[in-house]
């Protein structure tokens, strides 16, 4: 019976320490499968001579759009506007699987805020979509345009009963759309334009901004999953620039232009 004894508890030894050799191996071989590379090199690419020369293209773009706002919105008041300019990329991987890094893209936001008096506000949207129009904008949602996704937001269940036909009539004018430039450009500039009473709703906060808002003066974080270069960050806190004034609408123009975007080679 000792021999007996002897033997297997040499035998459990061995197993339990195969087991935990294997086990160490498996681990390192999971730790090496799923560990999350290096980042790409944002600061270098953020600061390289090719993107300096885009981001200025893209500043200019950007500035012929804005800058006839007053000209072509003449019953609209400025009440302040953002600028974030941004170098990110962000990782996408889980557990069991290894990740990738995203391509890193530079982008150049600016969100415009206008005031205006809401007496008539169907007809502010209208002239709106005029403006996005007359300017070679095209929705890229279901709805084609603000006027649209207004009607769209307050159509009544099929065959209402009559409290939820006054209901949906009833609720808030709140319209938010997408828009892409109609016209083919080598850099793609994207808008978002959302309108409401203030303080509306989180559709006022846009980007940056309601980071911002949220979190006050750190910028969007840079850590083991996400890596960004900041070039220009001027954000404004939305609560600061829609307070509440009777009978008053505000618009929020989103204008996001990314100007060089980098893939990384397998």
């Amino acid at each position: 019976m000792g021999v007996v004894r002897f033997w297997l508890r040499w035998v459990l030894v061995a197993v339990l320490g195969a087991a935990a050799v294997f086990g160490s191996w498996a681990g390192w071989r999971l730790y090496r499968a799923t560990a999350i590379p290096a980042p790409p090199d944002v600061p270098g690419l953020a600061r390289a001579a090719d993107t300096a020369e885009a981001r200025r293209a893209a500043e200019e773009r950007m500035a012929d759009r804005i800058d006839r706002l007053p000209e072509l919105l003449p019953w609209a008041q400025g009440l302040g506007r953002s600028t974030v300019d941004v170098c990110r990329t962000d990782y996408r991987g889980d557990l069991w699987i290894r990740g990738k890094w995203l391509p890193t893209a530079c982008e150049r936001t600016v969100n415009v805020y206008l005031a205006f008096d809401g007496a008539d506000v169907r007809a502010r949207l209208a002239d709106l979509d005029g403006y996005l129009d007359g300017q070679g904008w095209r929705s890229s949602q279901r709805w084609k345009g603000l006027v649209a996704a207004d009607e769209y937001d307050r159509l009544p269940p099929a065959d209402p009963a009559p409290e939820e036909a006054q209901e949906a009539a009833a609720r808030p004018i709140t319209p938010s759309v997408e828009f892409e430039a109609a016209t083919d450009e080598a850099v793609r500039t994207e808008l978002v334009v959302s309108v409401a009473r203030p303080p509306g709703p989180e559709r006022l906060t846009s980007g940056e901004d309601y980071w911002y808002e949220k979190y006050g003066s750190r910028r969007y974080r840079n850590d083991e999953g996400q890596r960004s270069e900041y070039l220009t960050w001027q954000p404004v806190r939305p609560s600061e620039v829609t307070r509440p004034a009777e009978g008053r609408y505000v618009a929020v123009l989103g204008f996001t232009t990314r100007y060089v975007e980098k893939r990384e080679t397998p």
